[in-house]
């Protein structure tokens, strides 16, 4: 049986700060020397200690869950392609976010209707409700809360877009380096998902 975690309501999408962990990793730099660069000098400029921590953690925690090749490659990548490496990183570490991706999202890009209501967001909450006595604990603001978490991280990395009563969804144009790159990883579920097959 699947775990799922509602930790995401506390994150945010953190592009620059997961670009700024990968060019140290790059530059020889060990876990524990960013680890101390993060919480000893603030190195990610967050307003507390615990908060440098916290953010810490998560960025490791997404960058470890990438094959190698993704790290090297990152810096040739385009930014629209280094948006998609984070939002699969996101993936990697949570389930319910990559469920919410492979059946809502890819779904919308399959279908053609590109318009995510926000009646389909719900819907997909109430089924993973009835699979999961996990999710069924959840109260209805931790859902809220992760519905909106969901919609931001999608929204920054450029694959929808607000337009009041429904989100566009928009079809992600991967450049080749990265389509190569996950194809090579064997990557074929983030593949469907990004390009909605």
């Amino acid at each position: 049986m699947k775990k799922y975690s509602a930790g995401m309501v506390s994150h945010s999408f953190w592009q620059d700060e997961f670009s700024q962990y990968i060019d140290l990793v790059n530059n020889g730099m060990s876990v524990e020397d960013i680890k101390k660069k993060s919480i000893d000098e603030n190195y990610f400029q967050q307003s507390s200690r615990a908060r440098s921590r916290d953010l810490f953690n998560i960025l490791k925690r997404r960058v470890s869950s990438l094959d190698q090749s993704y790290i090297e490659n990152y810096s040739i990548l385009q930014l629209s392609d280094k948006k998609l490496v984070n939002l699969m990183s996101i993936m990697n570490i949570n389930e319910l976010f990559e469920d919410f991706m492979y059946e809502t999202y890819r779904d919308e890009l399959i279908v053609g209707d590109a318009k995510l209501h926000d009646y389909e967001v719900a819907g997909f909450f109430n089924r993973k409700q009835q699979e999961s006595e996990q999710v069924a604990g959840w109260t209805d603001l931790t859902i809220k809360r992760l519905t909106g978490v969901f919609k931001t991280f999608i929204r920054e990395a450029g694959l929808m877009k607000d337009q009041g009563d429904y989100d566009e969804v928009i079809r992600p144009f991967m450049n080749y380096q990265l389509e190569d790159l996950m194809t090579a990883n064997n990557d074929k579920k983030i593949l469907a998902i990004f390009l909605g097959r």
